[in-house]
């Protein structure tokens, strides 16, 4: 259902509000999801390395026994690549 594709006079004004109504659902929203994820994030990091031996030991028997310390190491395998030591 296309609304209002055959008028354009009305594209700037209905772009604004939806801009407007993502910035108000942005400000409302967004910092309390964002400090809950990296909370949780950050607990997933902490016992990801200490599981590792702060990422010294990430063998194949690790990541049988403990399969969740996988998205943590390939996120961390970025850093090297983008010249972060």
């Amino acid at each position: 259902m296309a609304v209002n594709w055959d008028k354009p006079d009305r594209w700037k004004h209905d772009i604004t509000r939806s801009v407007d109504m993502y910035n108000d659902w942005f400000l409302r929203f967004a910092p309390g999801a964002y400090r809950t994820t990296r909370v949780q994030t950050t607990e997933e990091v902490r016992k990801t390395l200490r599981a590792t031996n702060n990422l010294r030991n990430a063998g194949v028997t690790l990541l049988k026994t403990n399969p969740a310390v996988l998205p943590t190491l390939r996120r961390s395998t970025i850093w090297g690549s983008l010249g972060f030591r």
